[in-house]
């Protein structure tokens, strides 16, 4: 099968689903496709040279075709509309491709009003997918709602499935977004378990913590990705902080100028700068819990499938990936955040939670068991 997964933004370092997904397709056999702009993720965003540049590199990069985990990523030159980013040539590129399914990553981007304006032309199925949480969704005026709910059911028509990535996602799809509930399934993002797993070399494990500055009696507890208010980093700084020995700090990421100093000169916390996704696991296998004080992210299905026990923040939606391997939080009592780490001080508790996590990623997260479920929707569309 032809498959065509089309991005407004795509980085090769990253661990995405528009990274994971197509790598898994092609793993299981097909030809896959992933078409997007010539942009990095969060290329337009004001804090993107001091948070990502360093890692990604500049925000617009070259067009072209490159072979990448065995799917052809072509890159589209970009544009906007309305203020919109949009994939430039796209009509043309799937008019060349000839997919039989076509598959986008958001209900309200430009990329996938496209997709859906070729599909009558070209003939293919058209699968979206929507991961719009209400954590990140905003405030939006009323005309620019009516416009995504038009928009949106416009979409729907051309779309066979909408997938959404946990509930309050789902909820948006349908009640902001315009997408009918009958065309709405639940698909959690999943996490890559040949790559995220338990560490099976102690020996290693020790290595990386002493390379880290990390003490065998140390308990580490880790957070990855941007140094930002909005995601809550520095909630964990102050609670290690509070804590004390033997609770240390490991931050993996950036933000800011003031926002990376702020972490470093917390007591115990060791700052580390962004890697690619397939260097996240020594990184992760070093600690022993995995925090993130605010919001969802696909670094908390790493975590887990590290063998970590998680702590999130009792506001997020997709409390099933901490539901018997972590703890939640009250967000933004740091009080209350350092007493559910203290909770985890015995190694023992640990090691249960961890291993239920592994597991549980193993069973119902992994990147291939969600392709082979999203294949044989696909292959019910041609029939």
């Amino acid at each position: 099968m032809r498959l065509v997964f089309v991005s407004d933004w795509f980085g090769e370092k990253m661990g995405y689903a528009e990274n994971c997904l197509p790598k898994a397709m092609a793993a299981l056999g097909h030809d896959v496709h992933v078409v997007s702009a010539n942009v990095q993720p969060y290329w337009d965003s004001p804090a993107y040279a001091e948070t990502y540049q360093s890692f990604l590199g500049p925000p617009v990069v070259a067009c072209g075709e490159r072979s990448l985990d065995g799917f052809t990523l072509h890159r589209l030159p970009h544009g906007r509309v309305m203020g919109r980013l949009r994939i430039r040539r796209l009509m043309a590129r799937l008019r060349a491709l000839r997919p039989q399914v076509v598959q986008t990553f958001e209900v309200a981007a430009v990329s996938s009003y496209q997709a859906a304006a070729a599909r009558p032309l070209l003939g293919y199925r058209l699968f979206v997918e929507s991961h719009l949480h209400a954590s990140v969704f905003g405030t939006k005026r009323g005309w620019q709602l009516r416009l995504a709910r038009g928009l949106g059911r416009g979409l729907s028509l051309a779309a066979e499935k909408c997938y959404a990535i946990s509930q309050d996602v789902a909820d948006i799809a349908v009640g902001q977004l315009g997408i009918p509930a009958r065309k709405i399934e639940l698909c959690p993002l999943g996490v890559d378990t040949d790559v995220f797993c338990p560490p099976a070399d102690v020996l290693a494990r020790a290595r990386q913590r002493a390379t880290l500055g990390f003490r065998p009696a140390d308990i580490v507890c880790v957070y990855s990705g941007r140094f930002s208010p909005d995601k809550g980093a520095q909630h964990l700084a102050d609670a290690i902080e509070r804590l004390g020995p033997p609770f240390r700090g490991l931050f993996v990421g950036s933000g800011t100028a003031g926002e990376v100093e702020s972490i470093r000169k917390g007591r115990g916390c060791v700052v580390h700068p962004f890697v690619p996704a397939r260097e996240l696991p020594p990184l992760y296998q070093a600690a022993d819990v995995g925090v993130w004080p605010r919001q969802e992210s696909t670094s908390q299905l790493d975590a887990a499938a590290c063998g970590l026990p998680i702590v999130l923040s009792d506001r997020v939606h997709v409390l099933e990936r901490v539901e018997g391997n972590g703890l939640t939080y009250r967000e933004g009592d740091v009080g209350d955040l350092a007493a559910r780490l203290r909770e985890l001080a015995d190694s023992a508790r640990r090691r249960e939670l961890g291993a239920a996590g592994a597991r549980k990623m193993r069973e119902r997260f992994s990147w291939t068991a969600i392709a082979r479920s999203r294949l044989r929707d696909y292959q019910a569309a041609l029939r």
